[in-house]
């Protein structure tokens, strides 16, 4: 069965976030290294990866921890300043995660804004694998993020995220994370076919039966909507048709899935929703 799991805070230290796993019955695990919508971030010290790596495996989380990278990068922008630092907050969150042993830090790769689509995604492939090279041995995995596609944002689909990376980069060290609600977003009829296309699409470009991570959102938006809005499972569009597929596809056995709803008061509300899958994959 997949990995069932939640982003969660990690105020006051990733090991808080790794023992509310625990407590939450997570399976998996997400969370900020750093601020979301800040370049700046504490130092990590020696003790506070000893004490992650600690409450992971207690948690039986090994293997299945995650970072996301911050909003505020943008490996796709025209503005070299912006690309620059981009891919420098990149490399230390890579370098960080891979100091706490987490399975991979995961990206929005961009946006070109108004501009020419081709050229946006030439300045992403060489940023990415600028971020990959300086990162170095040891640095955690890379997984591009699937968009809804909302201004200019690239990687609408597996495809298009294949076309971000360089046909010569070791596929050990960038992969992909796909998202429910970005995907529905994007004009993926998850209640149609638009599983079997999203997986197909992943298969021909990556040769992978399944994404490294899944974000197992649902959603209020419009099909095909380009609008990245998420809501828990059973409380959007998707609802139990799209979840009990995704639960019970034997490609997906093992797949991590992280839900990237708000907590609710000590995570009640992931708590909720966890337990909501669970009945939906029997």
């Amino acid at each position: 069965m997949a990995r069932l799991g939640a982003h969660l805070s990690a105020a006051g230290g990733a090991w808080r976030a790794a023992s509310c796993a625990r407590s939450c019955g997570c399976e998996s695990l997400q969370i900020f290294l750093r601020a979301p919508g800040r370049w700046a971030a504490a130092a990590l010290v020696a003790e506070d990866v000893a004490r992650f790596r600690g409450a992971a495996a207690s948690a039986g989380l090994d293997g299945a921890c995650f970072a996301h990278a911050p909003y505020l990068l943008n490996l796709a922008s025209d503005d070299r300043a912006l690309r620059d630092r981009s891919v420098a907050v990149l490399v230390e969150e890579l370098q960080r995660a891979g100091r706490l042993g987490l399975a991979g830090v995961v990206l929005h790769p961009g946006s070109g804004g108004e501009g020419d689509r081709g050229s946006a995604e030439a300045r992403c492939r060489s940023a990415v694998t600028e971020a990959i090279e300086r990162a170095g041995e040891g640095a955690a995995t890379l997984l591009l993020e699937g968009q809804a596609g909302s201004g200019g944002q690239l990687g609408r689909t597996p495809a298009e995220l294949a076309r971000l990376v360089e046909p010569g980069l070791r596929r050990d060290r960038v992969g992909v994370c796909l998202d429910s609600a970005h995907l529905w977003g994007a004009g993926f009829d998850l209640l149609g076919d638009g599983w079997e296309r999203a997986l197909g699409e992943l298969a021909e470009h990556w040769h992978l039966a399944a994404p490294q991570l899944f974000h197992g959102n649902d959603t209020a938006v419009e099909l095909g909507s380009r609008r990245d809005r998420h809501a828990p499972p059973g409380e959007g569009r998707l609802g139990k048709r799209f979840f009990s597929k995704l639960l019970n596809d034997p490609r997906c056995a093992n797949l991590p899935i992280v839900l990237e709803i708000p907590p609710g008061d000590g995570n009640a509300l992931v708590k909720k929703a966890l337990a909501r899958l669970r009945r939906w994959a029997k």
